[in-house]
């Protein structure tokens, strides 16, 4: 490393749960593997509830580890009001999994990445790709990192950049987008009367909102809608956020009424997918391969399967099987299809408001899909 270069057989660029998924899967084959991550796990993310099996994946995931649960705040279930005026309870106490775990994904995100080094992968934070090319062999990848310029060759990449996919765009493989959904969330601090360790999820006339408890006496709201029906909501200030917020009926039962809110952290959350989620000598995953919808709950088991089944994928590639990655992208594919339909079905239990932008465009029976590079 002193002349600025190095090489391994396999690089993630992203350090994520699906991205130190996929070098674990490797390094745990004994491939050499470099994580790329471009930040320190410090900025803001967004909360995460761990549903009952999402926690048994990544204690399976994590064996013979056990997850440090130090920090995280026990979820007992769910509450929805979907369909219906009144909310519909579902316990995660009678679950053959156990409870359910409420954190701070930035936590968890970084607990995983320390572990993931205690199992011999290298992880490099604050490093930013800023060139790749293929070569012979492989590839080249140009970084700025903390200690300077360096150049990293590897013979496979893991595309594990989320919503942008950088590796794919470099291939030149374009973005399916199945809607404009887009997440506006306040984190506020929580009062010590509400003690109710539930997520709870509310259907609203302009989209749907979800509340749950955070670590460190925290709670997050999170309002979804698609960008252009926020906008004409003013969605996208803290003042119409909030009126919005209070005009919901159960979001803020256990509070002091609605809480005052500073700042929004605003997200794109499309449902999109590439159109080829791996190629000759790279892979894409979770995010970066596919974006389903919040209301999936799904983004921690999918991030962490869709990480093994590609490092899986380039292992048999480098082994000389050719039809492999052939394989993998196709396998999701088919995937994102079963989404869909599930996707369409769990919208159409919803049918009060099907004279707004937002719901006629969920019941519609053949959605526009923007192609985009």
């Amino acid at each position: 490393m002193m002349d600025g270069r190095a090489t391994c057989t396999a690089v993630v660029v992203g350090g994520g749960v699906a991205g130190l998924s996929a070098a674990l899967t490797l390094v745990r084959a004994g491939v050499s593997t470099c994580v790329l991550e471009r930040t320190d796990y410090s900025p803001w993310r967004p909360g995460e509830t761990l549903s009952p099996v999402a926690f048994a994946e990544l204690s399976r995931w994590l064996a013979p580890e056990p997850l440090e649960t130090e920090g995280f705040l026990a979820s007992y279930g769910l509450e929805s009001t979907w369909g219906s005026e009144e909310p519909h309870h579902h316990s995660f106490l009678t679950n053959p999994y156990g409870q359910g775990w409420h954190v701070a994904r930035r936590q968890l995100d970084g607990l995983l990445a320390r572990h993931a080094q205690s199992q011999g992968v290298e992880l490099w934070r604050n490093a930013c790709v800023t060139h790749l090319e293929r070569e012979e062999g492989g590839w080249r990848l140009q970084l700025n990192t903390p200690e300077g310029p360096r150049t990293l060759h590897c013979a496979v990449l893991v595309d594990a950049t989320g919503r942008s996919a950088q590796v794919a765009r470099y291939r030149g493989v374009r973005r399916q987008n199945h809607d404009l959904l887009c997440s506006v969330s306040a984190v506020v601090d929580r009062p010590p009367s509400h003690e109710e360790h539930l997520l709870r999820v509310e259907a609203t006339p302009m989209g749907w909102w979800y509340t749950a408890p955070l670590p460190q006496g925290r709670i997050i709201f999170t309002l979804m809608s698609d960008v252009d029906v926020l906008e004409r909501h003013n969605a996208l200030r803290p003042a119409g956020w909030s009126a919005l917020l209070a005009r919901t009926r159960h979001l803020t039962r256990g509070l002091e009424g609605p809480p005052t809110v500073q700042r929004l952290h605003v997200r794109p959350c499309e449902t999109s997918r590439l159109e080829r989620a791996a190629g000759e000598g790279w892979a894409a995953v979770g995010d970066a391969a596919a974006m389903w919808d919040p209301l999936s709950s799904s983004g921690i088991v999918k991030g962490l399967r869709t990480g093994q089944a590609a490092a899986r994928a380039l292992l048999a590639s480098l082994r000389g099987e050719r039809e492999a990655l052939e394989d993998y992208a196709r396998e999701r594919e088919e995937e994102f299809s079963g989404y869909l339909d599930a996707r369409q079905a769990h919208y159409a239990q919803e049918r009060r408001w099907m004279g707004e932008v937002f719901w006629q465009r969920r019941h519609a029976s053949a959605p526009i899909v923007q192609t985009c590079a």
